[in-house]
């Protein structure tokens, strides 16, 4: 079948065709009509992408924002959120015959959680939450209650990790603090018992600039005792009184030698008994009685300047053991003290850092601010959602129109009649002679009456 055909044959069937549209948009009005009302209310929320967190001031990367959309709009959803609508309009009454043990605001939240919808735009940071309800009032009411439950559900979620975190570090706090104590008692105690402080740091310096001093003195000690044994020695094993140098043997050396010259003269001239000759021999025995005593004494003098020497050597080697073992005890001191302050150090930059992390928790679990914010709150919508009349009378024309179609095209394809030429020369195979003109409508209603009377005939084609 041609288009053509096809339309003149949807034309002459018009009256099915448009008596089908009819039913169709009486069904659907009636439908329409008689179909319980559903009012739809809708609530806009904002959300900030640069972060909720006044302390951190992070900012959501445009990437994952689709995926944070989408998990904001799971929260919305959640069992969590529905509870807290359940409690805020209290629809648990408490006297639910339910087991023991069970909470009953389980029941409701499939019912309230069903008719809830939620949906965004592409790369928007908007959640348009709709809530259906037979009544335009509960619709805004439901829709509001999910709102402020979802930002209380989200204020939750900060908060809660927030608090357990500052509890944690409210106990490491004390640790910590505990530690920091104990190592700075230890550290007190050891300066009391050795009598140091921390700050005494030049302590080492004077302590080795007296050791430098001290083993300079012994130097000069060493020497002075090896020119006093020399001395010593030589005279010890010799008559040394040449070698001495102390005015007085030398003034005694010279008076002898004056008196030994005048004994000498005196020899000469007089004899041996004469007074003057005793005289001068007393003297010179008296002179040489006198310097061998002094000799005795200088020599004396150099064995104990020698001793004494000795003695100051080694009370100079004493000392500088005694200084260097002061040093080295000094030494492991400033390395105890040093260790002890590294642990006092280490155990308050510790609790400094807990502490300042304590506090940013505890200040993060008092935040009552969130990124959510509410756009336009849901108000009692005016007119339902659904029947729409207007769109089900449209597709109830669309869908007459078809039906009407459709049946009158089956009609005339399983009973074709002849309406035109070209029908003639496609059943009957054979050549039209002559086409006679239209009739006017008036003789055309006289003759369809007289058809009525008389049986028609319709032209089928041949089976050959």
């Amino acid at each position: 079948m041609t288009v053509e055909r096809a339309l003149k044959v949807l034309w002459l069937r018009r009256a099915t065709l448009i008596g089908t549209v009819l039913v169709a948009l009486s069904i659907a009005a009636v439908g329409s009509l008689l179909a319980p009302k559903t009012y739809v209310a809708e609530l806009t929320l904002v959300i900030d992408i640069k972060g909720g967190d006044p302390l951190a001031e992070t900012t959501l990367s445009s990437q994952l924002l689709s995926t944070y959309i989408a998990s904001q709009r799971e929260i919305i959803a959640s069992r969590n959120v529905a509870l807290k609508v359940i409690d805020a309009l209290g629809l648990v009454d408490g006297t639910e015959n339910v087991p023991p043990g069970v909470d009953p605001r389980t029941a409701y939240i499939g019912t309230v959680l069903g008719p809830l919808e939620t949906s965004t735009g592409v790369n928007s940071n908007l959640i348009k939450i709709s809530y259906r309800s037979d009544d335009p009032h509960t619709a805004a009411r439901f829709a509001n209650a999910i709102g402020d439950a979802y930002i209380q559900t989200t204020l939750e979620l900060q908060v809660d990790p927030a608090r357990r975190q500052a509890e944690w570090f409210e106990a490491q706090v004390e640790k910590l603090r505990a530690d920091l104590a104990q190592a700075q008692n230890r550290l007190d105690a050891y300066q009391r018992e050795h009598g140091v402080l921390g700050g005494d740091v030049g302590r080492l310096d004077v302590e080795n600039s007296r050791l430098q001093e001290i083993s300079n003195q012994l130097v000069k000690a060493q020497a002075a005792l090896v020119a006093a044994e020399t001395r010593a020695h030589t005279a010890s094993n010799s008559d040394a009184s040449d070698l001495l140098e102390s005015p007085l043997l030398q003034n005694l050396k010279s008076e002898l030698a004056r008196a030994e010259a005048r004994l000498a003269d005196l020899g000469e001239r007089v004899d041996r008994n004469h007074p003057q000759y005793r005289s001068a021999q007393a003297e010179v025995a008296a002179l040489r009685a006198k310097l061998a005593t002094e000799v005795k004494h200088a020599k004396e003098s150099l064995l104990q300047s020698a001793a004494m020497a000795r003695q100051q050597v080694r009370e100079l080697e004493q000392a500088l053991q005694n200084q260097k073992d002061r040093i080295i005890a000094l030494t492991e001191q400033r390395d105890e003290l040093a260790v002890l302050q590294r642990e006092v150090d280490s155990a308050r930059s510790a609790y400094d850092a807990a502490l300042q992390q304590a506090n940013r928790a505890r200040l993060a679990s008092r935040v009552d601010r969130t990124n959510i914010a509410v756009l336009n709150p849901a108000i009692a919508p005016t007119s339902p959602a659904s029947p729409r009349m207007a769109l089900n009378l449209a597709l109830a024309l669309v869908i007459g129109a078809l039906l009407g179609a459709g049946w009158i095209l089956y009609r005339e394809l399983a009973n074709p009649r002849l309406r035109s030429r070209e029908d003639l020369d496609d059943i009957v195979e054979l050549q039209v002679l002559a086409e006679l003109p239209e009739l006017p409508r008036t003789k055309r209603l006289r003759i369809g009456a007289t058809s009525k009377r008389v049986p028609q005939l319709a032209l089928r084609p041949h089976p050959t």
